[in-house]
């Protein structure tokens, strides 16, 4: 068992394998989690910004499609034979996650708002990207059709994309539209 850095979790993630408090046990693999400088974005619906306080990660809702559960989400993680470990702090529940795409280089986020559409995000992290608005999220790569849809076009602090007009309120990394 060794301890993670927050600078080690960048790239994509899938989840191999969630064990509930009761035991029950998914093995699914259809969750996953883009995670770039701190800014992340989750295919459950939610996006926002990790932070890190020893072995204790914590995933803050900037956005979230869903309505959000009763405690914070955070976890202890650990490393174990290349599986990033998370056990819940506040939950009782054990998820293992598998990187699937180590590249993390560009790495930033630009964070918005839009008068009608609320908030939203657009990650990159490697050859990954991630968006999320109130509308859904997506995580996908940057050669798709989908990113071209999105069209961000970056002017000062202004961003046009996903069809809207968004204010950039912060960004992090040296973004790179």
């Amino acid at each position: 068992m060794t301890d993670v850095l927050m600078s080690e979790c960048a790239g994509l993630w899938r989840r191999t394998l969630l064990i509930e408090a009761d035991g029950s046990r998914d093995a699914g693999g259809n969750v996953g989690w883009l995670q770039g400088i701190s800014a992340y974005v989750d295919t459950r619906g939610f996006a926002g910004r990790l932070t890190q306080r020893d072995d204790v990660f914590e995933w803050s809702r900037q956005i979230d499609v869903e309505p959000p559960g009763p405690h914070p989400d955070a976890g202890r993680m650990h490393w174990e034979n290349g599986t990033l470990i998370e056990v819940g702090v506040h939950a009782d529940y054990v998820e293992h996650w598998v990187r699937e795409d180590a590249q993390a280089a560009p790495s930033w986020a630009l964070f918005l708002r839009s008068g009608d559409l609320g908030d939203a995000i657009l990650l990159r992290a490697g050859a990954m990207y991630g968006w999320a608005d109130r509308s859904g999220v997506r995580v996908d790569n940057v050669a798709t059709p989908e990113f071209s849809k999105l069209k961000p076009v970056r002017h000062r602090n202004e961003l046009e994309a996903n069809g809207a007009q968004w204010s950039v309120v912060e960004y992090e990394g040296d973004v790179d539209l």
